[in-house]
C-alpha cells in the first residue's frame, strides 16, 4: 500500500481523457461536504481538494496496473447493451461495483492504516465519477464505444475505424460533451452552478446503491447513447466513422451535465457516510 502511495510523489503521466469531468464531480462534492466530513477528508489528504485527487487513478493508471493488479478493470462494468448471453459480470471481483464496495469499506474503517484509507479515498472519489458515465456501464463488443469511430465536425463518412482513436464514441462522451456542457466556464464555477440547480433535490438524488447507479448509467447507454446512434445495430461495430447529429450532441451534453451533478452529489453522500457515521 505504501508503495502505491509513493506513486503520487513521482512525475505524473498525462492522461487527459475525462479529466475535466472528474474535476467537476470533485468540486460538486467539495461544495456539499459538511464540516465533520471536510475535516475527516483533510485529516487524510491534507489540503488536496477532491477535484485534484479525482484524476489520480487515470494519471497513474500504467503504474497502478502493476501495483494493484486488475485495477484497469475497476473503472467500468461491462453490461451488454443488447440481449444474449452476458459474460461474467465481474471476473475476480475486478469491476467498478466490487472495487467501490471494497474501498468504501476500507475508507470507513477507523482502524485501517491512514495510508490505506487515503488510497481508498482516491479510488472511491474517482470511481463514483466513472460509474455515472453511461459508457462505463455498457458494452456492445466495442470496448464501451472505444471502437466506434465518430466523424469530427464536417469530416466525411468513410474514414476507416481506428481502435483507440481520440474521436470515438467513448471519447465523445468522456470529453467532448463535457466541454459542450461547460461552455468555457471554469470547472469550479460550473460545479457551483450544478449545486445551485439541484439544491432542492439533494436528498432524493443522493439515494441508491453503487449497483443502482451503474444500472442508471446502463439504461441511459441503452436507450440513448446507442439507441439514438445513427445506424446502430446490436453486435455490429460500424466500419466507418459515424456522424452525430446536432440534436444528439445537444441531448448528450444535457445528459452529461446531469450525470456530473448527480455523481458529485452522491460522492458527497458516500464520503459523509464513510467518514462520519459510527
Amino acid at each position: 500500500m505504501l508503495a502505491v502511495l509513493v506513486l503520487g510523489l513521482l512525475p505524473r503521466l498525462a492522461w487527459a481523457w475525462g479529466a475535466e469531468g472528474h474535476r467537476i464531480v470533485g468540486w460538486v462534492a467539495e461544495d456539499l461536504l459538511d464540516a465533520p466530513t471536510r475535516a475527516a477528508v483533510q485529516a487524510l489528504a491534507g489540503q488536496e481538494s477532491l477535484a485534484d485527487m479525482a484524476t489520480w487513478m487515470d494519471e497513474e493508471r500504467p503504474r497502478l496496473r502493476h501495483a494493484l493488479p486488475g485495477s484497469t478493470a475497476w473503472h467500468y462494468e461491462n453490461i451488454p447493451v443488447c440481449g444474449g448471453p452476458a459474460p461474467e459480470a465481474c471476473p475476480h471481483g475486478d469491476c467498478a461495483s466490487k472495487a467501490l464496495e471494497r474501498y468504501r469499506a476500507v475508507l470507513a474503517d477507523r482502524h485501517a492504516n491512514p495510508a490505506q484509507r487515503l488510497l481508498a479515498l482516491r479510488i472511491v472519489v474517482h470511481l463514483v465519477g466513472d460509474v455515472h458515465q453511461p459508457l462505463h456501464a455498457a458494452d456492445d463488443n466495442d470496448r464501451g464505444g472505444n471502437d466506434v469511430a465518430v466523424g469530427r465536425g464536417g469530416a466525411p463518412r468513410g474514414r476507416a475505424r481506428v481502435p483507440g482513436h481520440r474521436h470515438n464514441l467513448h471519447a465523445v462522451w468522456d470529453v467532448d460533451f463535457v466541454h459542450r456542457a461547460v461552455q468555457g466556464e471554469r470547472d469550479q464555477e460550473f460545479a457551483a452552478d450544478l449545486v445551485a440547480a439541484h439544491a432542492g433535490d439533494l436528498k432524493r438524488l443522493e439515494g441508491g446503491t453503487f449497483q443502482s447507479w451503474i444500472n442508471e448509467s446502463h439504461t441511459i447507454a441503452t436507450e440513448f447513447v446507442y439507441g439514438h446512434l445513427s445506424g446502430f445495430a446490436c453486435g455490429r461495430v460500424p466500419p466507418d466513422a459515424i456522424a452525430l447529429s446536432e440534436a444528439y450532441r445537444e441531448e448528450g451534453a444535457r445528459i452529461v451535465r446531469e450525470r456530473l451533478a448527480v455523481a458529485g452529489i452522491r460522492l458527497a453522500g458516500v464520503l459523509r457516510a464513510a467518514l462520519t457515521r459510527p
